[in-house]
């Protein structure tokens, strides 16, 4: 009887995991570069025009937020008619809620600049039916207020805060397929610091008004595409995920503990491994080109960065003092302009 409880238990937990599931992180791990379309399956719709959605260096920071420091950043410059692109999911979320995680940060809000959106989810029956949009509203030349707003054109609900520009904040909209009509619920999350464990019982700002519909498929960033609300509104997102749960967003960590690499043109070693207190990294590069180079622990979240700035091509090193860190296993990540690669640290004390 025990053993049939015990295989009972690990096929409930196992359902769980398949059931929750990340179905799409974004930390923009390619070179800088012009236009982020066709980078990494990120497609435009529509027209196209002058302004492109970018790739800048370096990407954003959020103490405890796994895709913290990773790769580069979305500069989305709201400088003229421009960008509207989309990344599909893995899979729609067409049941419970999708969630959508992301760090962001204003850097200019010029008068120019009333209100409008820059992220959202797009459902699952196709189309442009942009929803549980980021709205902005400017109150002045530093400070904002953020909304959501369940279907464009609809009302947005604006949280009670008043938010600075040139900071980073974390995000999260969250959209929840109920029973009944049009009474789905799109919701917004904004975080000045931490990284709560669980969902916050109520969210800052919430809407039903609009639409509702079956599921969502992919995420959606707008760099001023059919619309003039945020013109000469300079603005940065990075870090993004998005799952079908508070853990499986908010809470996903890094892809440190996959497969060794995603690009090979360059190599790293550490030694001694296991090491006491100090490993020597080194690493080679064939050219030029950003270099970060990142520690994560088990769990896969950023412990330091040892590491980021332009580099010349050729070998290498560094060393990386692991004194006030606890043993055990460690990755070392390293980025070269768009590829990665990760290699297992075993630290014992």
């Amino acid at each position: 009887m025990k053993n049939i409880y015990c295989i009972l238990t690990f096929i409930w937990m196992l359902t769980i995991e398949i059931s929750a599931q990340n179905l799409f992180t974004e930390d923009f791990i390619y070179a800088p570069v012009d236009s982020l379309e066709n980078s990494g399956d990120w497609f435009r719709s529509g027209i196209d025009l002058e302004y492109n959605i970018k790739v800048v260096s370096p990407g954003l920071e959020y103490k405890d937020y796994a895709g913290s420091g990773r790769g580069n950043s979305c500069l989305i410059s709201n400088s003229g008619n421009g960008d509207v692109l989309y990344h599909h999911f893995s899979e729609p979320v067409t049941s419970g809620a999708a969630y959508l995680s992301f760090m962001f940060r204003v850097d200019s809000l010029p008068a120019t600049v009333t209100e409008g959106y820059c992220i959202a989810f797009n459902p699952n029956s196709g189309g442009t039916n942009l929803n549980t949009s980021l709205s902005i509203k400017r109150l002045s030349n530093r400070t904002f207020n953020l909304g959501v707003q369940k279907q464009i054109e609809k009302d947005i609900n604006y949280a009670n805060a008043v938010f600075e520009i040139q900071k980073t904040y974390l995000i999260v909209l969250k959209y929840s397929i109920k029973q009944g009509v049009a009474n789905d619920s799109s919701s917004l999350y904004v975080f000045e610091r931490g990284v709560p464990a669980v969902e916050p019982i109520k969210p800052m700002a919430t809407t039903i008004d609009g639409d509702d519909y079956t599921g969502q498929a992919s995420v959606v960033l707008v760099n001023n595409y059919a619309q003039s609300g945020l013109t000469g509104c300079s603005l940065q997102i990075d870090g993004i995920r998005v799952g079908n749960s508070w853990a499986t967003s908010v809470l996903n960590p890094v892809s440190a503990t996959k497969p060794e690499a995603i690009q090979t043109n360059f190599v790293i070693n550490h030694f001694p491994n296991p090491f006491h207190q100090k490993a020597n990294i080194s690493f080679e590069i064939p050219s030029k080109g950003m270099v970060q180079l990142s520690i994560f622990n088990e769990s896969g979240f950023k412990c330091t960065t040892l590491l980021h700035a332009i580099k010349e091509s050729g070998k290498h090193h560094i060393v990386w003092d692991a004194e006030q860190f606890p043993a055990g296993l460690y990755h070392c990540n390293i980025q070269f302009n768009d590829g990665l690669i990760s290699r297992k640290m075993l630290l014992i004390k």
